[in-house]
C-alpha cells in the first residue's frame, strides 16, 4: 500500500486536515513568493514541504502508518516555525502576505501539536498502525 493508499484508510476528519496541509504546504508558500517581502520566506517554505513530501512517503515505506510518522514532520517544521515566527512581525510586510504566513505558521503549528503527541505516545508503546489491518 502507498502512502496516498492509506491515507485514503483514514478518517474523514484525518484525510480532510491532510487536505488542508497539502493546500496550505504548497499553495501558500507559492503565493508568499510572489511578494517581495515574503520572496525567501516562500522559497524556504516551499523547499521544506518538498522535503517533507518526500521524507513522508520514504518514512512510511519504512515504518508503515503509526504514530512515528509525526517525526519527519517535528524535525522538519519545529527549525521552520522557529525562522517563520519573527517574520510575522517584521516591518513593511503587507497585510495579505503577513495572513498568509499566519495562516501557514498556524498550521504548522497545529499539525506540531498532534505530531508531538503521536510521537510521545509511539515512544511510549502506542506502535499499533492507525489503519485496518
Amino acid at each position: 500500500m502507498t502512502f496516498s493508499e492509506a491515507v485514503a484508510e483514514l478518517p474523514d476528519i484525518v484525510r480532510i486536515w491532510v487536505l488542508w496541509l497539502t493546500v496550505v504546504m504548497f499553495v501558500v508558500p507559492l503565493v508568499l513568493a510572489l511578494f517581495r517581502e515574503t520572496r525567501m520566506a516562500g522559497y524556504v517554505a516551499l523547499a521544506a514541504s518538498f522535503v517533507l513530501a518526500v521524507a513522508m512517503n520514504l518514512f512510511y515505506a519504512q515504518v508503515g502508518m503509526v504514530r512515528l510518522l509525526g517525526l519527519p514532520h517535528i524535525l522538519v517544521w519545529t527549525p521552520l516555525l522557529i525562522w517563520l515566527a519573527p517574520k510575522l512581525r517584521a516591518p513593511g510586510v503587507r497585510r495579505l502576505p503577513r495572513a498568509l504566513l499566519a495562516l501557514f505558521c498556524l498550521t504548522i503549528l497545529v499539525s506540531l501539536v498532534f505530531d508531538y503527541v503521536d510521537v510521545i505516545r509511539w515512544i511510549a508503546g502506542d506502535r499499533a498502525s492507525l489503519i485496518g489491518a
